[in-house]
């Protein structure tokens, strides 16, 4: 009879806690990546510098252009999602623009870029427009180079004059 020798046991058995902790991690990033944080944003009295509405009482939207900040990369996994709150926004009455702030927004794939621009497309149909503001480097590439329509492409430099250009129809 053969003796089973315990030495071979012993690494699975330490292995397979940090497995299970290194797959529920994983996890718990995908399923934080697919629903990323999306705030209002409203604009301050006085400094006029535009804050998150529900963290800043005084913070007032501005008639009829809404600001978004998305918080978090744009990608497969939260493009729908994100698609889906930009619609309900910009289906509210009056909402003649959509500004979405893309200063927190550290990466942005191909078919995210696809499905906002196939948005783009259909808000300028409902004669509502979809402006970004502030972004990072890599977004702009990407928005360049997945071929985005002109209204992805003009990032306006702050959400101040991507509003200003929405409020006078530019």
């Amino acid at each position: 009879m053969d003796a089973v020798d315990q030495r071979d046991e012993v690494p699975l058995a330490r292995t397979l806690p940090g497995l299970f902790i290194g797959t529920g991690a994983l996890l718990l990033l995908l399923y934080r990546s697919s629903r990323p944080v999306v705030s209002e944003l409203g604009q301050l009295p006085g400094n006029g510098h535009f804050t998150a509405l529900d963290r800043h009482r005084d913070s007032r939207r501005i008639p009829g252009v809404v600001v978004l900040r998305v918080e978090g990369g744009v990608c497969f996994a939260n493009a729908e999602r994100i698609r889906s709150t930009v619609e309900r926004a910009a289906g509210r009455d009056g909402a003649t623009a959509v500004v979405i702030d893309a200063e927190t927004v550290p990466f942005v794939d191909v078919s995210a870029v696809r499905i906002l621009d196939q948005l783009a497309g259909e808000l300028e149909a409902c004669g509502v427009r979809l402006l970004p503001a502030r972004d990072v480097g890599q977004v702009r590439d990407v928005l360049r180079t997945a071929d985005a329509g002109a209204e992805l492409r003009h990032i306006h430099p702050t959400v101040r004059e991507a509003v200003e250009a929405a409020s006078a129809g530019m």
